[in-house]
């Protein structure tokens, strides 16, 4: 072979081989680890009660891992009505009725996910309690340990313009006295303090959903003096809360299920702390209102994905649908199960209907509206 063909050949050689190796090294950079989808960050607005759950580092892998980076604010529910598509990925009420209000207003189409719940409950120091227990405003099941208030009880003493010192005598801390009242929300701007109100409304109507503008007058004046007795109200169904596990709070506080479960779980309840379902209640449909695709996506794994579901547990929340009744009753039987080591004894319901608990109904919109103004009036 000639000299020069020989170096060609040479040269196919070389060539070929660099193309033989990187064939390869692009197949076994194939058969690598799969690689994670990118993440998206988006930011959002959600009720204060959700603000631990969002900043929990389990709750930001199981996220990641949807391909979702999440960073929140929190406000009252009606507050996140000045927030517009192009400030914020997603919205987080604490109920439906503002979350379909903001979707309204934003000429959003689709039904916002609704991925857990929460009922409203009443939390009180134990010698609180045993005053409602001994005057009939407050009961406990021998065998569940589940406190029940009494709503109708006590709205008929509220309406009698009764005082603490009037009930039931009994070794009372000195500091219940003048009003009878639950601490509530301001119900312009947080969903509690408008739960609140549906629920009295509700039960002011003879256990019956107010439908028209006739009804709100008639109930008007009895709804205000039960929701004005307590006064400045905060924005925010975290702040009366935190009052209350800091024993500086008022007496009687509504708050979320959520909360106190949440609390108990951590272990970070207070010693002497009861909580009382009202044997009326009203649930808390926690919606996400998406602005855009990342928004929506965030509410479809929070309703869908097995690992967020059992975190939303872990924080006190009920999950919608059958499989998270199930997780949420497991969690609740071990909660109880330990709380009857200790006293005072409460318990969580593992199932409201159960657990003789009756829904109150939220009114249209435009009747919620009128009863707010008719409470504040």
């Amino acid at each position: 072979m000639k000299r020069g063909a020989f170096g060609v050949v040479v040269a196919i050689l070389v060539a070929a081989g660099l193309v033989f190796t990187a064939v390869n090294l692009f197949k076994d950079k194939g058969k690598g680890p799969e690689e994670k989808p990118p993440v998206a960050k988006i930011t959002g607005v959600v009720g204060s009660e959700k603000t631990a759950f969002f900043n929990d580092p389990d709750v930001k892998a199981a996220l990641a891992a949807q391909g979702l980076d999440v960073s929140v604010q929190s406000a009252g529910s009606w507050q996140m009505n000045d927030i517009k598509q192009g400030s914020a990925d997603f919205v987080f009420p604490s109920s439906q009725l503002p979350a379909d209000e903001i979707a309204r207003q934003n000429q959003l189409t689709g039904t916002p996910a609704r991925p857990f719940y929460s009922p409203l409950v009443i939390v009180a120091h134990s010698d609180v309690a045993k005053v409602l227990q001994n005057s009939k405003l407050a009961k406990q099941d021998p065998a569940t340990k589940l406190w029940t208030f009494s709503m109708d009880e006590f709205l008929n003493d509220v309406t009698a313009k009764k005082l603490w010192e009037q009930l039931a005598p009994t070794d009372r801390p000195g500091s219940l006295s003048g009003d009878l009242f639950l601490t509530t929300t301001n119900p312009d701007t947080s969903s509690s303090g408008t739960l609140y109100v549906a629920m009295i409304a509700y039960l002011l109507n003879k256990h019956q959903v107010v439908q028209d503008q006739a009804v709100v007058d008639a109930i008007g004046p009895a709804l205000k003096d039960v929701v004005t007795k307590q006064g400045i109200m905060k924005n925010s169904s975290d702040e009366p809360f935190k009052d209350f596990v800091s024993n500086v709070g008022y007496p009687l506080v509504l708050a979320y299920e959520s909360q106190a479960l949440d609390l108990v779980a951590k272990q970070k309840a207070p010693a002497d702390m009861v909580m009382l379902y009202p044997d009326t209640t009203i649930v808390s449909d926690h919606t996400v209102v998406g602005f855009n695709a990342n928004g929506r996506k965030l509410g479809e794994v929070l309703a869908t994905d097995p690992t967020l579901r059992d975190l939303e547990v872990k924080h006190g929340f009920r999950p919608s649908g059958a499989e998270g009744a199930q997780a949420f009753a497991s969690q609740v039987r071990s909660l109880n199960a330990d709380a009857a080591q200790h006293e005072p004894r409460f318990a969580f319901a593992t199932d409201l209907e159960a657990a003789n608990v009756k829904r109150a109904t939220v009114p249209a919109p435009e009747i919620m509206q009128s009863l707010i103004k008719a409470a504040k009036k």
